[in-house]
């Protein structure tokens, strides 16, 4: 018999367990309409003595009106700092902080929100202030100019944040200033909004039956919680909602380069392709090929781009689904010197993924740490059944949730490449560039016609 030094022994690998897959099936909450239509999920967490509620509306900012673009951002920042017909401004904001509670509303392109933390022993109180900002907001005077000033002043620095700006002009490149998906507010558009719309968005938009509410923690029982949420919405009355209607997307299917000139240190670059519509099921081979691609510091692009030619720091892919057509982006931050390098190399990175099959255990591991990080998504029950009810304000499948993992499972290499090459195509990529181009290393003209934009 061989002995082993003690040396040997420690410089071999520890014999590890094999660890099952990961099984993780998410508490489902409950479910309940309420008669003015206003759907409520529900999940009991007596961890802490704390409530918190979260309110989807179904409104966005892609509603506006193309002359009042802005109106729901103005409308949503004043349901409480803009006072109701039964609390004064102050009076609500020196409550909340006596409570050591919290309400906020916001709103994005698709959804507005309103959201509320308080301590249980606080509920009823916290609760009667939410209830009036949701319901009977005022939009007191002083308060709606502060917030068209504050509005104003963030339009003003918008282009501070030169890699912020490239995807967002990106973006409008895309879909089109003229499409809802492209719009941003104006100085002109928000100061062409008066209380009176807001009072109108709100008394189109900001009804029961356009309304989920996601309420979790330490309420009691379900008795108990949907008793005060009766009190506080039960009278309030259901109605139609008036939607303007979006026009389909339009995307041009050639390459696209837009430039702007800016004097800064490094040159943003981003990437964009036309992507997939809310609810496509090629989006879980797609989930995987974007993890392949650039979903982390072992993708392909942070792998190439950022690890082998220590061309720039902050690299990575990703895409966003839409009720009409979404896109699929990549983006990276490099020096202006080296910027055709790092373009070259993301283009050429789709065009891999699209032409070859990638090897199983690439794929594999994709999807591993996919799954892994799926279990970490919900930390507490308020996460989840957030989700659950903006999974229902979108319009996914009850069972969505509940089978994500095993669908993410499901995808092998042949549907991953099959995706990619359906979708994968940088010969038809609009391309969009901030930078100083007197210090780039090549034109920009040698990836496509060139179209140079003023910032704005």
């Amino acid at each position: 018999m061989t002995l082993l030094s003690a040396a040997t022994l420690f410089a071999l690998p520890p014999v590890l367990p094999r660890l099952d897959a990961v099984n993780f099936k998410p508490p489902a909450g409950d479910r309940v309409t309420l008669d003015n239509g206003m759907v409520v999920y529900l999940m009991k967490d007596a961890t802490l003595p704390v409530v918190h509620i979260t309110a989807f509306i179904k409104t966005g900012k892609m509603n506006d009106p193309v002359e009042k673009i802005g109106l729901g951002e103005m409308t949503a920042g004043l349901l409480k700092d803009g006072g109701t017909l039964k609390y004064k401004p102050e009076e609500i904001d020196k409550t909340l902080e006596f409570l050591a509670a919290q309400v906020e509303s916001s709103i994005g392109n698709e959804e507005a929100r309103a959201d509320m933390t308080s301590l249980k022993k606080d509920l009823d109180t916290v609760l009667d202030i939410y209830a009036e900002v949701l319901m009977h907001p005022s939009f007191e005077e002083d308060k709606v100019k502060l917030k068209r000033d504050e509005t104003l002043e963030m339009i003003r620095r918008r282009n501070d944040d030169p890699g912020r700006e490239a995807v967002r002009e990106a973006i409008r490149a895309f879909y089109g200033p003229a499409h809802p998906y492209g719009w941003r507010t104006e100085e002109a558009t928000v100061n062409a909004v008066t209380i009176e719309d807001m009072k109108a968005y709100h008394q189109n938009y900001y009804k029961p039956n356009n309304i989920i509410l996601a309420v979790a923690g330490d309420f009691g029982s379900n008795d108990e919680i949907l008793a005060k949420l009766k009190a506080r919405f039960g009278a309030w009355a259901k109605g139609e909602v008036k939607f303007p209607v979006i026009p389909p997307v339009s995307i041009k299917g050639a390459r696209q380069v837009y430039f702007i000139n800016k004097d800064i240190a490094q040159a943003f670059i981003v990437v964009l392709q036309k992507g997939v519509k809310r609810l496509d099921p090629v989006e879980y081979p797609l989930t995987v090929a974007n993890e392949m691609l650039g979903g982390g510091l072992s993708s392909r692009l942070a792998s190439e781009i950022r690890s082998r030619k220590g061309l720039a720091y902050t690299v990575y892919s990703y895409f966003a689904k839409k009720p009409d057509y979404g896109y699929i982006i990549g983006y990276c931050g490099t020096k202006p010197e080296t910027y055709s390098q790092a373009l070259s190399e993301m283009l050429k990175q789709f065009s891999v993924m699209a032409a070859e099959q990638a090897p199983a255990e690439e794929v594999t591991r994709a999807k591993d740490s996919l799954v892994n990080s799926f279990v970490f998504k919900f930390p507490t029950p308020f996460e989840l059944i957030t989700e659950r009810a903006s999974y229902e304000y979108y319009g996914y499948p009850g069972d969505y949730l509940d089978n994500y993992v095993e669908n993410i499972a499901k995808v092998n290499p042949a549907e991953v490449l099959a995706t990619a090459g359906k979708l994968f195509k940088p010969e038809n990529s609009l391309i969009f560039v901030i930078g100083n181009s007197a210090k780039f290393d090549k034109p920009l003209t040698e990836f496509g016609p060139v179209t140079e934009l003023k910032e704005d």
